[in-house]
This record gives structure tokens, sequence and C-alpha cells, in this order.
């Protein structure tokens, strides 16, 4: 067998793992507070390799040996290493319902989940049979004195989050931030888990709208198209290699 293959195979499964990540991105396109995520790139080469005449492939590089476009040199094998989460801020819209929250700045919400506190940045809240203010999965919402309780009356909570009932502040929306870094993980969707947390500065609450999701519909979709094309390179690579070595067996049973 062409040991060309293992290298082209090894791209076709980084791509293949792009398409998830980006089709990942697509479905949550209209989950408030949802943060992108991005593939982060290993080629794995020989220390041989890594010298000042053999300068180590880039990750989308279309010419040259390795490289991930048509990278058929039996040194070099690409993969996903991991994965990271775009945390910049996506678009505020305006909704005028006033459980509706969002922050303009850094930071994140605190929810109270049953596997312990959970940050995010979707405010879409609501109110449980208790009056006590949730997400719409029915986890608490964490106040600076606990649970935020709202009885009937004029709701109205200010830029800095104090919670007010008839103008009679009833607790304050607890906010929080991390070192950056973000070093969060995803947990269900637009939820984070992680340690470190401090008070957040310099951010404004917004009543009456939601932070909508940072993935841009038309860039995500661009690049499913260029990676669904580079995938096919590779189908059409691997079949020639493998269709280039059963001949030249034939040749030498010959």
């Amino acid at each position: 067998m062409n040991k060309g293959i293992y290298p082209a195979l090894s791209g076709g499964i980084a791509y293949e793992k792009m398409i998830t990540v980006i089709s990942n991105n697509v479905a949550n396109i209209n989950t408030s507070g949802y943060k992108a995520d991005r593939p982060v790139f290993k080629v794995d080469m020989p220390s041989a390799a890594l010298d000042g005449n053999n300068p180590p492939p880039t990750p989308f590089s279309k010419g040259g040996q390795g490289g991930i476009i048509g990278g058929l040199d039996d040194k070099f094998y690409t993969e996903i290493d991991s994965l990271f989460t775009d945390f910049s801020a996506g678009v505020i819209k305006q909704t005028g319902n006033p459980l509706d929250l969002a922050i303009e700045g850094d930071g994140f919400f605190v929810i109270d989940s049953p596997d312990g506190p959970r940050y995010t940045r979707s405010g879409n809240f609501t109110l449980d049979a208790s009056n006590m203010l949730t997400t719409v999965d029915g986890d608490m919402v964490s106040g600076d004195n606990g649970p935020i309780i709202l009885e009937q009356g004029r709701i109205t909570i200010d830029s800095e989050g104090r919670v007010s009932v008839n103008g009679s502040e009833v607790n304050r929306i607890r906010i929080v931030d991390f070192d950056r870094p973000y070093n969060l993980e995803k947990d269900q969707g637009n939820m984070f888990a992680g340690l470190g947390e401090r008070t957040a500065e310099g951010y404004k609450i917004l009543q009456g709208a939601i932070e909508l999701s940072n993935v841009n519909s038309v860039k995500e979709m661009a690049s499913m198209i260029t990676v669904l094309r580079g995938y096919e390179s590779y189908q059409k690579v691997m079949t020639t290699l493998d269709e280039t070595s059963a001949k030249a067996n034939e040749v030498g049973r010959v």
C-alpha cells in the first residue's frame, strides 16, 4: 500500500471533524448566548523535518510537503488537537420582555444547576410556580442574596443588576467573570463550567434584551463549503493512491 494514503487519511479525518464542529455552530445560530467553537490543528512530524530548510506546514497551506491540503508526504500527519471557544459578544436584541436580560461587557450570569454552578451569557429567564427567577430549563438564577423571588408587580432591573418590584429592591443579579483567557468548559450548549470566578467589573445589565449567538451564518456556511470540498479532495487522493497501488501490484505479477 502506498504510504501516502496515511497522511491523506489523517487530513480527511480532520476535515470530517471540522464538519461536525461547523454543523454544531450552525445548529445553535438561534441559541441565545451561544459561543462558537473553533478547531485547533496539530501536525505531527519528526524532529528532523523541523530545520530551516524544511519549515513545518500550516493547517491551511495548499502547497509544500505535509500541508493539510495535498499533504502526501508520509512524514506528516494532521489532526484536530482540541477545540477552543470564541467568547466574543453576540448581537444584543431588544425583546421588551422584563425578564430578558443581556450583559454589555464582560461577565456571566450564575446559574445554580443540579451539577453545581454554571455560567452563561444567555439571559432569557422566566418565573417558576414559586415566582423564582429561573432559566427556561428550570435552574435557579443566582442573586447576591440567594434565590430571586419576584412577586406580582412592576419588575425593574437597573444597569448594575439591582432587582426591584414596585420600586422596592428585593435582590441583585449575581454577575461574575474569570481571568483571561477563559478556561471554561462547555456544558449543555450555552452553559459553561469552571473555577476561579470573581466579581465582574465594568459591565452593564440591559433589561428587555438578550444576547444572541455569536455564530456568523454566512461565514459558517462558507467554511462548510470549503471543508466539504477539501474532504472530497482527500477522498479522491486516497482513491487514486489505492488504484495506483493496485496497478503496481498487477505489473509486479506480470
